[in-house]
């Protein structure tokens, strides 16, 4: 089992707990252990630039009628720019294609160099979640 430090940012509508379990469930299924998610439903690894190796986001639930799903995904492409060995891992559909949108506008934007440590969903994250493992083993 290797030290690496997991976040999972979800909206506060969900069950943070009952949702990483989910995760590890997923990842249990991909051949991927990991023993524990630090919960935060206020991005405090973003205010302070907590070290973290993945973050594992979910939003969707409080989408609908503010910008903050939007705002978030702009901020997790800006921070996954600034720190390439990290890993984003978008957890649900509504997520993924909010994200993948943002993706596609700024890939019309002069000098937008779409990271690659951004993935939109568990599954599309196993390879690089893989390596990300044997390196720090």
């Amino acid at each position: 089992m290797s030290n690496i430090k997991y976040i999972y940012f979800y909206d506060c509508m969900g069950d943070g707990l009952e949702e990483s379990k989910d995760i590890k469930r997923k990842l249990s299924n991909l051949d991927i252990s990991i023993k524990s998610i630090e919960l935060q439903d206020i991005p405090n690894w973003l205010n302070n630039d907590e070290y973290f190796d993945v973050l594992f986001f979910d939003w969707g639930g409080m989408a609908y009628g503010n910008s903050l799903l939007e705002n978030f995904c702009t901020e997790i492409i800006k921070h996954a720019v600034e720190h390439s060995s990290r890993l984003y891992i978008m957890t649900s559909s509504f997520t993924s294609l909010a994200m993948s949108e943002m993706l596609d506008y700024l890939d019309n934007e002069k000098d937008f160099n779409r990271p690659t440590n951004i993935c939109l969903s568990i599954k599309k994250s196993v390879s690089l979640l893989k390596d990300l493992i044997a390196k720090k083993e």
